[in-house]
């Protein structure tokens, strides 16, 4: 893929201009943080993640841009370990709206929000629903909600035999995909596993409140020893194949 083709960023203004005229009227958001992944991933996974599967979203819809991604994030469970960062729930809010502000001045018609990050879920179901107030002229997607994307997750553990619970943050999904997609960005000598278990409503509240390292002192949920390079294109694909969906039921369906 030419990322030049939609990444925003890389594009100067008539092209943009031209883009829009020509009925790219959709814009990618993506929200996603800097903070721990383990002994193994680099702080910025979800920033690279979320980029690829905008890009992967924006090929597959055929009139979408891609924004900057958004980061850092909401990421106060993660500050207990050396690099995190986090913004205060005003400050990402803040950014968001005024982004949604920007792309609706040069001409965007429809802005998609999605969250590489699992901290950022919660927030950005409110902000979308603030946006859709402050913008009734724009139409808003916010992709997929958390338990949506834990259940993509829990389907990549089934297809490749996983023990339940593989999957969290840095364990085999993230691992896999980041061998895919910025293997430089990878240790696989220091992958580590950490908390492996359900994901359950009770364990996501004691992870939100208190902090990734009340859970597992490594900052990793799951098992990254298996992950495969192939197993991240799988996701990539899968990932995004559902945030269009999604976007297409947002923004097209009319029953």
């Amino acid at each position: 893929m030419k990322t030049h083709e939609y990444l925003l960023e890389q594009m100067n203004w008539p092209t943009v201009k031209e883009k829009i005229e020509a009925g790219m009227d959709t814009v990618i958001v993506c929200t996603a943080s800097v903070e721990q992944h383990g002994y193994h991933l680099s702080e910025l996974t979800d920033t690279v993640i979320g980029q690829a599967t905008g890009l992967l979203v924006a090929e597959k819809l055929g009139n979408a841009l891609v924004a900057p991604v958004i980061r850092p994030g909401l990421s106060e469970h993660h500050i207990p370990m050396a690099g995190s960062l986090t913004l205060r729930p005003e400050i990402y809010r803040g950014i968001i709206e005024d982004y949604v502000t920007s792309y609706k001045k040069h001409g965007f018609k429809k802005v998609i929000i999605f969250s590489s990050h699992g901290g950022n879920f919660t927030e950005n179901e409110k902000i979308v629903k603030n946006l859709r107030e402050m913008h009734p002229e724009v139409q808003f997607s916010s992709g997929l909600t958390l338990r949506q994307l834990l259940d993509l997750m829990a389907q990549f553990e089934k297809k490749y035999g996983l023990v339940e619970g593989s999957t969290g943050h840095g364990g085999a999904m993230e691992t896999s995909v980041m061998l895919h997609i910025a293997p430089e960005q990878v240790e696989m000598d220091k992958a580590t596993p950490g908390y492996i278990g359900q994901m359950t409503d009770d364990v996501l509240d004691n992870l939100f409140r208190n902090g990734i390292v009340g859970i597992t002192e490594v900052g990793i949920l799951g098992d990254p020893r298996q992950a495969k390079a192939e197993w991240g294109e799988y996701f990539l694909e899968l990932l995004s194949d559902e945030i269009v969906k999604v976007v297409h039921q947002d923004f097209y369906s009319f029953s």
